[in-house]
């Protein structure tokens, strides 16, 4: 009687215990992920060229922000695909001739850390069009020479 007793006791206090650790427990961040960036990483392409990218499960659609260089990107559509969302669109075509950085910034779904849990990714691209040469093709032919 006095083992069973000693057990009950020892149950109770593993149980208050792990009750109480669970419910002061902070919420884990499981941050989304960004893969499949196309076009590829240092690729050149047109002003107003296509793009796509794949985002896990974890990302809430409705925070996802692209911006190329400072340009926010808002000509995209996010694709429910089961177990990831697929991402495309059209990037801008004010933003030409220069190297500009594709920004990536999309939250965690509620429940895995909230408004803090955030993950921001991206990658490189060319941007065609409006290039200034490295000597300009008038001041070439004007140069006078004795």
């Amino acid at each position: 009687m006095k083992i069973i007793m000693g057990l009950m006791v020892v149950v109770t206090v593993m149980y208050t215990n792990s009750v109480a650790a669970v419910e002061g427990a902070k919420p884990v961040c499981v941050k989304p992920r960004f893969t499949k960036m196309l076009p590829a990483d240092k690729s050149e392409v047109e002003a107003g060229a296509e793009f796509s990218f794949v985002a896990s499960k974890r990302l809430n659609p409705y925070t996802l922000t692209i911006k190329l260089k400072d340009t926010e990107v808002d000509d995209f559509q996010v694709r429910n695909r089961n177990t990831f969302y697929q991402v495309s669109g059209t990037f801008p075509k004010s933003v030409k001739g220069r190297w500009a950085r594709v920004h990536i910034r999309g939250e965690a779904k509620d429940g895995q850390g909230g408004k803090n849990c955030f993950k921001r990714d991206g990658w490189l691209l060319k941007i065609k069009g409006d290039e200034v040469p490295a000597v300009p093709e008038a001041a070439a032919e004007s140069t006078v020479t004795p």
